[in-house]
């Protein structure tokens, strides 16, 4: 086999995962099932107001139920989804709740994948994700000892794989690991690109790891993870694949973003090449038929309506108007404004 891929995005020998597929399509929900975790890992990147808090986030949104999840995957036009944390295993009632309402609600190829650590991995659960539907399980073991979780999982009818972070100077360790998933059958290994942020830098920082690569990338975990791939470039046995920090923040999220607006956005929001969404809002307490025809009430005096019809608008109703604004928002349910222009106003004008 040959490596194949975009370093900038990522590499892979053998076959992609199923579920890294569907992350590649944008068609991925993203659900940070708690943020609980009895590991402490010193490269954890999960956020302070997620780390340790038992909330539950579909995409970017926080939700409370399955009911709300099936609603942020009704918006993206979800192919699957895949859970994460914290250890989702924490919340097995919640996670075996979740799966079997996305699989009756959207069927069996409804894909969805699950990462843990495999602390609390036994029979027991397995039975029960298998059983919900489960498609995929990806172990991130922190000890050795967790490896006997995924020697568990392997007897079961799903897709068993290791999901690890590529860091610098434990190559030989992550090696290791990789002859091992070999040896045992195991389908896949993810190498991750190692990412500082707001909540690890200062860990990471005192090891002498510093970000170097696109906004988060840590330094030489790239090259870690490459010659890992090299050494099982020939291998026909296993998948090895390295995912950067890049594609993460960038090409994942603003893939998933068009996808959402593909399906989701309203007939007067327009769209930049970023994935954000663009429109304007007209202050008014007058009905314009313009506004009234082509636009959406938002309660007040404001109005949104496509950046097209603005110069429509000031050349007919001019003297009826307050303010314009075009925002540019993400088109997800949080409407993060990134942007924000005021292009026209009546006590300026006059």
């Amino acid at each position: 086999m040959t490596i194949i891929g975009n370093p900038e995005i990522g590499l892979y020998t053998g076959k992609l995962p199923k579920g890294c597929e569907l992350c590649r399509l944008g068609g991925k929900l993203v659900l940070f099932i708690t943020g609980e975790c009895d590991d402490n890992c010193y490269y954890c990147p999960v956020s302070d107001d997620r780390f340790g808090k038992n909330r539950i986030f579909a995409n970017e949104t926080e939700v409370k139920d399955a009911m709300d999840v099936i609603y942020e995957a009704y918006r993206m036009k979800a192919l699957g989804a895949g859970i994460t944390g914290g250890d989702p295993i924490l919340e097995i009632g919640r996670v075996i709740e979740i799966i079997d309402k996305l699989k009756n609600e959207f069927g069996s190829d409804f894909h969805i994948h699950l990462y843990t650590t495999g602390r609390y991995v036994n029979d027991d659960v397995m039975k029960e994700l298998v059983s919900a539907g489960l498609d995929e399980i990806r172990f991130h073991p922190v000890k050795e000892l967790y490896l006997n979780a995924v020697k568990i999982a392997l007897k079961y009818d799903i897709d068993v794989g290791l999901e690890l972070p590529a860091i610098p100077n434990e190559g030989d360790k992550i090696v290791r690991l990789v002859k091992w998933a070999e040896e045992n059958n195991v389908k896949f290994v993810n190498l991750n690109e190692l990412e500082l942020n707001a909540r690890n830098y200062l860990n990471l920082n005192s090891k002498g790891l510093h970000a170097k690569h696109g906004i988060t990338g840590v330094e030489g975990s790239f090259n870690t993870a490459l010659d890992v791939l090299k050494k099982f470039e020939e291998d026909k046995k296993i998948t090895v694949h390295y995912c950067s920090s890049v594609y993460k923040d960038l090409v994942e999220t603003r893939t998933r973003f068009f996808r959402i607006i593909k399906y989701n956005s309203k007939p007067y929001e327009e769209y930049t090449n970023e994935a954000t969404i663009v429109r304007a809002i007209v202050k008014t307490n007058h009905k314009i038929p313009l506004l009234e025809n082509f636009g959406e009430f938002n309660g007040s005096n404001e109005y949104s309506v496509s950046p097209s019809i603005i110069k429509d608008l000031l050349n007919e109703y001019t003297d009826l108007i307050d303010e314009i604004y075009i925002v540019e928002e993400h088109p997800d349910s949080r409407r993060l404004r990134v942007g924000e222009k005021l292009i026209y106003s009546k006590s300026k004008n006059s």
